[in-house]
Protein backbone atom coordinates (compact mmCIF):
# COMPACT_ATOMS: atom_id res chain seq x y z
CA UNK A 1 0.00 0.00 0.00
CA UNK A 2 1.52 3.33 -1.09
CA UNK A 3 -1.28 5.86 -0.50
CA UNK A 4 -2.73 6.17 3.00
CA UNK A 5 -5.80 7.82 4.47
CA UNK A 6 -5.17 10.12 7.44
CA UNK A 7 -7.72 11.65 9.84
CA UNK A 8 -6.62 14.87 11.58
CA UNK A 9 -8.52 16.14 14.64
CA UNK A 10 -7.92 19.39 16.52
CA UNK A 11 -10.30 22.10 17.71
CA UNK A 12 -7.80 24.73 16.48
CA UNK A 13 -8.11 25.49 12.73
CA UNK A 14 -4.55 26.82 12.62
CA UNK A 15 -3.14 23.59 14.07
CA UNK A 16 -5.08 21.56 11.52
CA UNK A 17 -3.80 23.72 8.69
CA UNK A 18 -0.21 23.39 9.92
CA UNK A 19 -0.51 19.61 10.25
CA UNK A 20 -2.02 19.22 6.81
CA UNK A 21 0.59 21.50 5.23
CA UNK A 22 3.54 19.67 6.77
CA UNK A 23 2.21 16.19 6.02
CA UNK A 24 1.61 17.05 2.38
CA UNK A 25 4.94 18.87 2.06
CA UNK A 26 7.55 16.81 0.23
CA UNK A 27 9.78 14.88 0.65
CA UNK A 28 7.52 11.96 1.48
CA UNK A 29 8.90 9.20 3.69
CA UNK A 30 7.56 5.67 3.35
CA UNK A 31 4.65 6.52 1.05
CA UNK A 32 3.85 8.11 -2.30
CA UNK A 33 0.96 10.20 -1.09
CA UNK A 34 -1.68 10.84 1.55
CA UNK A 35 -5.43 11.40 1.52
CA UNK A 36 -6.20 13.70 4.45
CA UNK A 37 -9.50 14.67 6.06
CA UNK A 38 -9.58 17.27 8.85
CA UNK A 39 -12.07 17.75 11.70
CA UNK A 40 -12.48 20.26 14.53
CA UNK A 41 -15.19 18.16 16.22
CA UNK A 42 -14.56 14.68 17.69
CA UNK A 43 -18.23 13.80 17.22
CA UNK A 44 -18.11 14.75 13.54
CA UNK A 45 -14.92 12.71 13.12
CA UNK A 46 -16.53 9.65 14.72
CA UNK A 47 -19.63 10.02 12.57
CA UNK A 48 -17.41 10.15 9.48
CA UNK A 49 -15.60 7.00 10.63
CA UNK A 50 -18.98 5.20 10.80
CA UNK A 51 -19.72 5.88 7.14
CA UNK A 52 -19.11 3.06 4.58
CA UNK A 53 -16.11 4.86 3.09
CA UNK A 54 -14.97 6.34 6.41
CA UNK A 55 -11.96 4.09 7.00
CA UNK A 56 -8.59 5.59 7.93
CA UNK A 57 -5.14 4.06 8.26
CA UNK A 58 -3.84 6.65 10.72
CA UNK A 59 -5.56 9.05 13.13
CA UNK A 60 -3.75 12.09 14.57
CA UNK A 61 -5.62 13.80 17.40
CA UNK A 62 -5.12 16.62 19.87
CA UNK A 63 -5.44 15.52 23.49
CA UNK A 64 -7.35 18.47 24.99
CA UNK A 65 -10.57 19.53 23.27
CA UNK A 66 -13.79 20.97 24.77
CA UNK A 67 -16.21 18.45 23.24
CA UNK A 68 -14.24 15.27 24.08
CA UNK A 69 -10.61 14.72 24.99
CA UNK A 70 -8.27 12.94 22.61
CA UNK A 71 -7.90 9.84 24.79
CA UNK A 72 -11.63 9.16 24.83
CA UNK A 73 -11.84 9.95 21.12
CA UNK A 74 -9.12 7.44 20.21
CA UNK A 75 -10.77 4.81 22.44
CA UNK A 76 -14.08 5.37 20.62
CA UNK A 77 -12.39 5.50 17.21
CA UNK A 78 -10.55 2.24 17.98
CA UNK A 79 -13.87 0.43 18.44
CA UNK A 80 -14.82 1.47 14.89
CA UNK A 81 -11.43 0.96 13.22
CA UNK A 82 -9.30 -1.20 15.56
CA UNK A 83 -6.46 -1.54 13.05
CA UNK A 84 -5.82 2.19 12.61
CA UNK A 85 -2.57 3.56 14.02
CA UNK A 86 -3.06 6.42 16.51
CA UNK A 87 -0.86 9.48 17.16
CA UNK A 88 -1.70 11.84 20.03
CA UNK A 89 -0.67 15.53 20.07
CA UNK A 90 -0.37 17.62 23.21
CA UNK A 91 1.35 20.66 24.60
CA UNK A 92 0.22 20.05 28.19
CA UNK A 93 0.23 16.30 28.83
CA UNK A 94 1.18 15.14 32.31
CA UNK A 95 2.22 11.66 33.45
CA UNK A 96 -1.30 10.43 34.44
CA UNK A 97 -2.60 11.44 31.01
CA UNK A 98 0.30 9.68 29.32
CA UNK A 99 -0.31 6.49 31.27
CA UNK A 100 -4.01 6.63 30.46
CA UNK A 101 -3.28 7.21 26.78
CA UNK A 102 -1.00 4.17 26.66
CA UNK A 103 -2.99 1.78 28.86
CA UNK A 104 -6.54 2.69 27.86
CA UNK A 105 -6.40 4.25 24.41
CA UNK A 106 -3.39 2.13 23.35
CA UNK A 107 -1.88 4.98 21.37
CA UNK A 108 1.07 4.16 19.14
CA UNK A 109 2.89 7.50 19.20
CA UNK A 110 2.89 10.71 21.23
CA UNK A 111 4.08 14.10 19.89
CA UNK A 112 4.63 17.17 22.06
CA UNK A 113 3.51 20.58 20.79
CA UNK A 114 5.10 22.56 19.30
CA UNK A 115 6.48 19.86 17.03
CA UNK A 116 8.94 20.14 14.20
CA UNK A 117 8.77 18.57 10.76
CA UNK A 118 11.19 15.85 11.85
CA UNK A 119 8.99 14.77 14.78
CA UNK A 120 5.87 14.56 12.67
CA UNK A 121 7.36 12.76 9.68
CA UNK A 122 9.28 10.34 11.90
CA UNK A 123 6.10 9.36 13.77
CA UNK A 124 4.08 9.05 10.55
CA UNK A 125 6.78 6.97 8.88
CA UNK A 126 6.90 4.53 11.81
CA UNK A 127 3.10 4.48 12.01
CA UNK A 128 2.71 3.60 8.33
CA UNK A 129 5.37 0.91 8.54
CA UNK A 130 3.64 -0.59 11.57
CA UNK A 131 0.28 -0.51 9.80
CA UNK A 132 1.72 -2.20 6.71
CA UNK A 133 3.26 -5.09 8.65
CA UNK A 134 0.11 -5.65 10.68
CA UNK A 135 -2.14 -5.46 7.60
CA UNK A 136 -0.04 -8.05 5.76
CA UNK A 137 -0.08 -10.33 8.81
CA UNK A 138 -3.86 -10.22 9.07
CA UNK A 139 -4.30 -10.93 5.35
CA UNK A 140 -1.95 -13.93 5.39
CA UNK A 141 -3.46 -15.36 8.59
CA UNK A 142 -6.95 -15.02 7.11
CA UNK A 143 -5.89 -16.73 3.88
CA UNK A 144 -4.38 -19.64 5.81
CA UNK A 145 -7.48 -20.08 7.96
CA UNK A 146 -9.83 -19.93 4.96
CA UNK A 147 -7.83 -22.43 2.91
CA UNK A 148 -6.90 -24.98 5.55
CA UNK A 149 -9.52 -24.52 8.27
CA UNK A 150 -7.02 -24.14 11.09
CA UNK A 151 -4.79 -21.51 12.62
CA UNK A 152 -1.10 -21.60 11.84
CA UNK A 153 1.56 -22.39 14.43
CA UNK A 154 4.49 -19.97 14.64
CA UNK A 155 7.00 -20.21 17.50
CA UNK A 156 8.43 -16.86 18.57
CA UNK A 157 11.99 -16.49 19.78
CA UNK A 158 12.83 -16.07 23.46
CA UNK A 159 16.39 -14.67 23.12
CA UNK A 160 17.39 -11.90 20.71
CA UNK A 161 20.92 -10.92 19.78
CA UNK A 162 21.40 -7.16 19.76
CA UNK A 163 24.35 -5.32 18.16
CA UNK A 164 25.17 -1.84 19.52
CA UNK A 165 27.67 0.32 17.60
CA UNK A 166 29.05 3.66 18.80
CA UNK A 167 32.55 5.17 18.86
CA UNK A 168 31.84 6.75 22.27
CA UNK A 169 32.58 4.22 25.06
CA UNK A 170 30.37 6.16 27.50
CA UNK A 171 27.38 5.80 25.18
CA UNK A 172 28.13 2.10 24.71
CA UNK A 173 28.25 1.51 28.45
CA UNK A 174 25.04 3.50 29.00
CA UNK A 175 23.20 1.52 26.33
CA UNK A 176 24.53 -1.81 27.55
CA UNK A 177 23.65 -0.99 31.16
CA UNK A 178 20.12 0.05 30.24
CA UNK A 179 19.45 -2.92 27.97
CA UNK A 180 20.92 -5.51 30.33
CA UNK A 181 19.18 -4.12 33.40
CA UNK A 182 16.87 -7.12 33.72
CA UNK A 183 17.20 -10.77 32.71
CA UNK A 184 13.84 -10.81 30.95
CA UNK A 185 11.55 -8.18 29.46
CA UNK A 186 7.80 -8.38 28.99
CA UNK A 187 7.16 -7.00 25.54
CA UNK A 188 4.21 -6.66 23.21
CA UNK A 189 4.43 -10.35 22.29
CA UNK A 190 5.49 -11.91 25.62
CA UNK A 191 8.66 -12.49 27.63
CA UNK A 192 12.06 -12.29 25.95
CA UNK A 193 15.73 -11.74 26.80
CA UNK A 194 18.33 -9.55 25.10
CA UNK A 195 21.90 -10.69 24.44
CA UNK A 196 23.80 -7.41 23.92
CA UNK A 197 27.04 -7.19 21.90
CA UNK A 198 28.82 -3.79 21.79
CA UNK A 199 31.26 -2.49 19.17
CA UNK A 200 33.32 0.71 19.21
CA UNK A 201 34.14 0.54 15.50
CA UNK A 202 31.89 0.04 12.49
CA UNK A 203 34.40 -2.25 10.76
CA UNK A 204 34.52 -4.58 13.76
CA UNK A 205 30.71 -4.73 13.80
CA UNK A 206 30.61 -5.58 10.08
CA UNK A 207 33.13 -8.37 10.59
CA UNK A 208 31.08 -9.78 13.49
CA UNK A 209 27.97 -9.72 11.28
CA UNK A 210 29.80 -11.85 8.71
CA UNK A 211 30.46 -14.46 11.38
CA UNK A 212 27.33 -14.41 13.57
CA UNK A 213 23.60 -13.83 13.24
CA UNK A 214 22.00 -10.80 14.92
CA UNK A 215 18.35 -9.78 15.24
CA UNK A 216 18.66 -6.02 15.83
CA UNK A 217 21.35 -3.36 15.44
CA UNK A 218 21.45 0.06 17.12
CA UNK A 219 24.01 2.36 15.51
CA UNK A 220 25.17 5.89 16.20
CA UNK A 221 25.01 8.28 13.24
CA UNK A 222 28.17 10.38 13.73
CA UNK A 223 31.14 7.98 13.68
CA UNK A 224 34.67 8.74 12.36
CA UNK A 225 35.17 5.69 10.12
CA UNK A 226 31.83 5.98 8.37
CA UNK A 227 28.53 7.53 9.38
CA UNK A 228 25.71 5.36 10.67
CA UNK A 229 23.72 5.47 7.43
CA UNK A 230 26.66 4.12 5.40
CA UNK A 231 27.40 1.51 8.05
CA UNK A 232 23.79 0.30 8.05
CA UNK A 233 23.79 0.22 4.23
CA UNK A 234 26.80 -2.12 4.29
CA UNK A 235 25.34 -4.15 7.15
CA UNK A 236 22.13 -4.62 5.17
CA UNK A 237 24.14 -6.33 2.44
CA UNK A 238 25.58 -8.78 5.00
CA UNK A 239 22.42 -9.46 7.03
CA UNK A 240 19.38 -8.06 5.20
CA UNK A 241 16.84 -9.32 7.77
CA UNK A 242 18.25 -7.46 10.79
CA UNK A 243 16.10 -4.69 12.24
CA UNK A 244 18.16 -1.50 11.83
CA UNK A 245 17.90 1.35 14.34
CA UNK A 246 19.80 4.67 14.22
CA UNK A 247 20.64 6.97 17.15
CA UNK A 248 21.52 10.56 16.36
CA UNK A 249 21.78 13.97 17.97
CA UNK A 250 20.94 15.49 14.58
CA UNK A 251 17.18 15.91 14.27
CA UNK A 252 17.25 16.61 10.58
CA UNK A 253 14.73 15.42 8.00
CA UNK A 254 17.48 14.89 5.41
CA UNK A 255 19.32 12.54 7.78
CA UNK A 256 16.06 10.71 8.41
CA UNK A 257 15.41 10.32 4.67
CA UNK A 258 18.94 9.02 4.07
CA UNK A 259 18.53 6.61 6.99
CA UNK A 260 15.34 5.17 5.47
CA UNK A 261 16.28 5.19 1.79
CA UNK A 262 19.96 4.27 2.04
CA UNK A 263 20.43 2.57 5.38
CA UNK A 264 17.12 0.73 5.43
CA UNK A 265 16.49 1.99 8.95
CA UNK A 266 13.26 0.95 10.65
CA UNK A 267 13.54 3.07 13.82
CA UNK A 268 15.22 6.36 14.69
CA UNK A 269 16.08 7.46 18.25
CA UNK A 270 17.10 11.04 19.01
CA UNK A 271 19.88 11.91 21.47
CA UNK A 272 19.60 12.42 24.34
CA UNK A 273 17.08 9.62 24.72
CA UNK A 274 14.90 8.62 27.65
CA UNK A 275 15.25 5.05 28.87
CA UNK A 276 11.56 4.36 28.31
CA UNK A 277 11.84 5.63 24.72
CA UNK A 278 14.74 3.30 24.02
CA UNK A 279 13.02 0.27 25.52
CA UNK A 280 9.73 1.07 23.76
CA UNK A 281 11.54 1.42 20.41
CA UNK A 282 13.33 -1.90 20.86
CA UNK A 283 10.10 -3.61 21.90
CA UNK A 284 8.35 -2.26 18.80
CA UNK A 285 11.30 -3.31 16.66
CA UNK A 286 11.27 -6.87 18.00
CA UNK A 287 7.49 -7.09 17.79
CA UNK A 288 7.54 -6.00 14.16
CA UNK A 289 10.47 -8.32 13.39
CA UNK A 290 8.50 -11.25 14.82
CA UNK A 291 5.48 -10.25 12.77
CA UNK A 292 7.61 -9.94 9.62
CA UNK A 293 9.10 -13.39 10.28
CA UNK A 294 5.61 -14.75 10.83
CA UNK A 295 4.50 -13.16 7.55
CA UNK A 296 7.36 -14.89 5.69
CA UNK A 297 6.55 -18.15 7.46
CA UNK A 298 2.88 -17.91 6.44
CA UNK A 299 3.68 -16.92 2.85
CA UNK A 300 6.09 -19.87 2.46
CA UNK A 301 3.61 -22.25 4.10
CA UNK A 302 0.79 -21.14 1.81
CA UNK A 303 3.02 -21.57 -1.23
CA UNK A 304 4.21 -25.02 -0.09
CA UNK A 305 0.69 -26.28 0.61
CA UNK A 306 -0.55 -25.00 -2.73
CA UNK A 307 2.18 -26.95 -4.54
CA UNK A 308 1.13 -30.14 -2.76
Amino acid sequence: MDTYRILLLDDDYFILAALRRELLYKPYIGHVGLEIETFTSPVAALNRALEPDGYFDVVISDIRMPEMNGINFIKAFGKIHPDAVSILLSGHADMPELVQAINEAHINFFIIKPWNEYDLKKALWEALRQYGIRYENQQLARQYLERFGQRHQFKRKEIYRLMVVDDDPHILRALERELCESDTTRGAFGLYRLEVNTFGHADAALQAAREQQFDVVISDYAMPEMNGVEFLRRLKEVQPNMVRMLISGTTDVEVLIAAVNTGGVSYFIAKPWHDYELRAAIDRALSHREMELENRFLADLLLLKEKH
